[in-house]
Parts: C-alpha cells; structure tokens; sequence
C-alpha cells in the first residue's frame, strides 16, 4: 500500500486493520476476531454489491436540487437545532482540517460545517446533498449507526474503499420522542488526528440535539396546559387523557399517570401508543370515532393491570378552534375486589388453632403446613375424606401473606365435565349459547391475589389436567371465547383422597402436573391413626355444639368414650362429629352414655372381624374374598352398611359379592 497512517494513531490495534483489509479483497479471507462485527459485515455486504474497493476516487453522484431543497424543507427544524450546537462543538475541538455533517435518516448530507480546506479537497462526497450510502461509498460511519442505531466510529482501514482509508468517521443516530431515527450527525478528520474522545464527542452532540427538540416540543405543550384544569382532572378519581387530532397526548391526570406507571411529565408530548392497552388504545379510538361503543379495556401499566370501563368525548375549543379527544378509563377491578371481599362464600374461616388433637401424627402435619404458610409455593394436602383437607387449605391461606384476599374452593368431582373449563377460567360475551351478557369471570379471577383450592383434583380429566399445567406454566388463563390474555397470580393447594403417585402410575394423573403442584406434600393422618385425639375431639365437640342444640349436656361417661375409642371411624372426624351431635340431641341427661351412641357403630366397636378357616387347599382369590366378605354380613346380621364399614369397603362391593 502507498500509504500507511496507523504508525499515527494512539491505539496500536488499528495497525492490524489494514493487513486484515489486503487479506479479505485479494484473497477473499477474513480474519476471524479482528475487527468490529459490524464493520465484517459491511464489508460482506460491499463485496456482495460488487463495490470497487479499490477505485482510484468515488463516482460522482448526481445532486438534484430540487430533492435537496425539499428535504432540507422537511427538515428545518432539525438544522435550526443542530447547527447552533454543530459550530460549538466544532469550535471546542482543538484540531484543524475537522467536518461536521448532519444527514436526514437515507444518508443525504443536509449541513456541512468545516474548519479547514484538506478535508473538502480530499473528498466531494462531502457536499450537501450527497449520499452517504454503503452502497454508494462502501463501508462508511453513518450508514452504520442509522444501521445499527447506535454511535460507530469507522477508522482508517476499516473502509472499505481504499480511498477513504485516509481518513477517520465517527457518527451517531438522532431520534426523536418515539425513538425513530431522524437524522444522523458525525465529524470526519485526517486519519493521524483521530483519537479515542472523538466517538464520545459526537454521542454528546447526538444527545444535545435530541434534548433540544424534546426540550422545545415539550415547551410547546406545556404551553396549552391550564392549571387549573390540571387541578380538576387530578381530583377525579378515573383515569382522564387528552389526546389531539394526531393522537399526541396533551394532557392526563395524575390517576391515568398512576395506572400506567409512567410519570406524567414523560407523557405528555407523547403518541398515544407509549400507554399499553387490550385492546389497543389506538383501535379504541377508531372506534370511537366510527360511533361504536368501547366498553371494556385493560390497561398494562408497569406495575399492574387494571381492568376498565372506557367512555369518550369529542371537545372542540371555541378560542383556537383546535379538538380535543377526551378518554375516560373507569376502573371496575376494585369495586369487583370488595365485592369478592364481602362475599361470604369466597372466605377461609379457619386457623391452625381451629385443627384440633395432640398426636405426633397431626402435629408433624400441621408443622409441614405452617413452613408452607410462610410462602406462595404450591401445595398437595392427601387425606381420606373427613380428615379435614379443607380446614387445612383454610388455615394455610390465613396463615400466609395472602390471608386478606379471596380464598377460593372448587370440589373437581362435583362439577360437570362440560361445565368444568367455564367454571375454572370463565367465558367472554357471546361464547356459546346462553352465554351471561357481560361474559362471566371464573375461578382462577375470582382468586386472584388469594388461594384456588381443588379438592379431589384426582376427578379433573385428562383434557382438563393439560390445560390446568399450562396455566400454572404460563399465570395467565383465556376465557372460552376469549382471546387476550388475562394474568392471574393465586396459591394453588390441591387435594385428593388418593394417593397420586399410584394415580400417576396407572396413568389416571398427568405426571408433570404432579410434579408442578408437588412443592409441598402434606398427608393428613386418619381418625384411626391417632386415635388418642378422639377424647379430645369429642371435648371440644361438646362444648362447640352445647349452645346451638341449647342442652345441658357437659360430657361424656368413660363407658361411652371407650365404645367411640374402639370404633375405626371410616368417615373420621366428619363422622365423628356427626355422631356427637346425634347424641347430644337425644340425651335427656348431662352425659352422654353409651345407650346414646348408634347401634352400628356399638357394634362394629364390639365385634371383631370374622376369621375364614383354612381347610389347607387353595382356592382363586375372588372366591375367598367373596366368601369372606359373606361371612361378615352373617356376623352383622344382614346389614349392608354396617359390613361395608367394618371391612373398609364400598356397599357395591359387598352387592357384586352377593351376586357371584
């Protein structure tokens, strides 16, 4: 090469670029971790357009006056900014033979200010109304930053064009409030007085003339503004935003401001689009103005959503005759969260001191469900029915940071299959036949904030453990019919009768819901397993009920107690609880007595389960089963019920026995 500046420049890893150059035009190599990636691939893209590298000067580009003209027209605002901080800058450089160019966002030159003829000499590329397009002069400092939207400096052999090589170019973007790009500014020196402040230098100028125009478009709007209306906007408790004729925010109240999350000042000036909506706000006004209602919407503010009715208003101004376009947001979700709060239904009543017994059994599980209390974690509560799962749910939901909000019970087995996903997620407006007008919300909104309990999630189908995974996955639902989005933020406990792990093996529980909701696994012991809790149990039975059966029953004789301690209580405490009240209402006397107490249960207590002889063959095991579970309904003298108690079993069962 003729020429090799870099034995100029401060930062020795320049010196490489040039050998990298010569390598990639003539040998079409390129050294990998070189140079910048965004100067490779410009240069990629140069070989590609067949650009002469190696051309002895730039072709001349055809300069139409008119187009400059109209350009410069388009942007007189931009130079009558620029220019003034342009001359600045270009003075505060201690160097000689410098430019500075503006260009609009393709790479025209609209401003040239120079200090020095070398550089003007040099390159004609440099004259107002010329293109600084890599495809006009290869790899180039602006078209890489209105590119690449970010300040670049292209030095020496980082050109493509061997003839540009000479010299250094640092450029950086202009956008204006909506973050489009607008122009380019930049300054060109001799390669030898190139340094490292230069890129910097050029970003700060870049910056400047943002904050002027911003400076000057916020000044403009702030001069619209009255305060006293700003005043009456702040007191109403909706959310208000004007917007004018080119959907340009001209005013908001501190409430809309709250909703979005976004200071008040950085909206103003604004295209409408900066506040997010579903639908979008801009639709939302199409609207509007075609006459059609808006009802609904939700704004997406920065710390949360709120759900909104939204009216509109058309004003025009008598002095200026400029329009106005009012929105009104009207927030319905709290009026919906005190609703839910007063709803009786949607309610947890009761704490750890309401679970009642001493045993090792209930106490580990109680100790398990209060470190759960302490966090949002998803939790399995296992028990036979009767053995309290829900007082349980109930008392970790009161126990927790989520105790002011909604507590939510949804039995799985107890509501229809087609009925299940609408119950669980609700529906929009119109999404089948004999749809609520308005749309209905469902489970997982109504706790949002609080708990969802689904007891016996067993009975969910398949089909519906699916798209309960996805939910848990993703925290959002879709109404049937819907189709935005709706986050919701609940504690899931779930519950079953079963023990899941051998529902997941024989394929009845999806596997990955299991392991979703498995954080905590709590197991409730039955009546059975700690027996040394009834005596208590019936204590507290009896002094609870004492006012509402308005007796004068105070306890229970020993004979009584023993009868209750020996029985093995299928039902547990439910069943349990079920029997005292029974015998509080037949008792005529302070105590209750063994006479009292249902003659199944004495005699399930009292007799012991019959044993089948081994006559030393053997026989099929339905036969022996069925055999054995006739020679219980002889000991309970025919009674259907009272043998399915004692073996444990269903009464179908003991039904299919007889009949084989």
């Amino acid at each position: 090469m003729r020429f090799n500046p870099f034995y100029y420049l401060e930062n020795p890893e320049f010196m490489h670029y040039e050998h990298v150059w010569v390598n990639f035009i003539k040998n079409d190599i390129l050294i990998e971790n070189t140079i910048p990636d965004e100067i490779v691939e410009s240069w990629i893209r140069c070989k590609a357009a067949k650009v002469d590298a190696l051309q002895g000067q730039l072709p001349e580009q055809d300069i139409e006056p008119a187009e400059v003209l109209r350009r410069i027209r388009e942007n007189t605002e931009l130079l009558n900014i620029s220019t003034p901080i342009m001359e600045m800058m270009i003075d505060i450089v201690d160097e000689t033979d410098i430019s500075v160019q503006v260009v609009d966002r393709y790479g025209m030159i609209l401003n040239n200010i120079n200090k020095g003829s070398m550089l003007l000499e040099m390159d004609l590329n440099c004259r107002i109304g010329c293109k600084l397009e890599e495809s006009n002069i290869g790899t180039n400092g602006y078209d890489l930053a209105i590119r690449h939207r970010k300040p670049i400096g292209v030095v020496g052999a980082e050109h493509y064009c061997e003839i540009l090589q000479k010299q250094a170019v640092y450029a950086a973007p202009i956008l204006n409030k909506d973050g489009e790009i607008v122009a380019a500014v930049g300054m060109t020196v001799p390669l030898e007085k190139s340094n490292r402040y230069m890129l910097g230098m050029i970003t700060a100028t870049a910056k400047a003339i943002e904050n002027e125009f911003l400076l000057q478009e916020t000044h403009l709007q702030l001069i619209r503004q009255n305060e006293d209306q700003k005043n009456i906007l702040d007191a109403v408790t909706d959310g208000i935003i004007y917007v004018d004729e080119s959907n340009m925010i001209t005013q908001v109240n501190q409430e809309m401001a709250k909703m979005t999350g976004l200071n008040r000042e950085d909206m103003i000036g604004k295209n409408i689009n900066l506040i997010q909506t579903n639908p979008k706000i801009n639709g939302i006004i199409s609207a509007a103005l075609r006459g059609e209602s808006i009802g609904k919407a939700k704004i997406v503010g920065k710390r949360k959503s709120y759900n909104c009715v939204v009216s509109y208003q058309f004003i025009v101004n008598q002095h200026t005759n400029e329009s106005s376009r009012v929105l009104f947001f009207i927030r319905y979700e709290e009026i919906q969260e005190l609703a839910d709060k007063m709803n009786q239904e949607n309610r947890a009543f009761f704490t750890f001191n309401d679970i009642i017994g001493k045993s090792a059994e209930l106490l580990n599980a109680i100790e398990i469900a209060q470190k759960a209390a302490e966090h949002n974690v998803r939790i399995i509560i296992e028990g036979e029915s009767g053995t309290g799962k829900e007082m349980f749910a109930q008392a970790i939901h009161n126990c927790g940071s989520r105790k002011k909000s909604p507590f939510v019970a949804v039995d799985c087995g107890a509501i229809p299959r087609e009925l299940l996903e609408s119950e669980l997620f609700g529906y929009e407006e119109g999404a089948y036949t004999g749809a609520r007008k308005g749309g209905h919300r469902g489970k997982f909104e109504i706790a949002h904030g609080g708990t969802l309990f689904l007891d016996e999630i067993i009975n969910l189908p398949i089909d519906m453990q699916s798209k309960l995974l996805r939910v848990l996955q993703e925290n959002k639902i879709f109404r049937i019919g819907g189709y935005l989005p709706i986050p919701v933020d609940v504690q899931i406990i779930a519950a079953t009768n079963r023990d899941l792990n051998h529902e997941v093996e024989n394929g009845n529980f999806r596997e990955d819901l299991f392991y979703r909701l498995n954080t905590v696994y709590i197991k409730l012991p039955a009546l059975r397993d700690r027996k040394s809790d009834i005596v208590t149990l019936v204590n507290h039975m009896i002094q609870r009920n004492k006012n509402q059966f308005q007796n004068k029953v105070k306890g229970i004789d020993d004979e009584a107690m023993s009868v209750l301690m020996s029985y093995d209580w299928p039902g547990n405490v439910r069943q349990l609880n079920n029997v005292v009240e029974r015998m509080m209402l037949m008792a005529e006397k302070e105590i209750l007595t063994v006479k009292l107490i249902p003659l199944e249960i004495r005699a399930a207590a009292s007799e012991p389960i019959p044993s089948i002889p081994f006559s030393g063959g053997l026989e099929p095991l339905d036969t022996v089963t069925d055999n054995y579970i006739k020679m219980a309904l002889s000991s309970c003298d025919g009674n259907i019920k009272k043998t399915a108690d004692l073996l444990k079993i269903s009464r179908a069962t003991v039904y299919r026995a007889l009949k084989r």
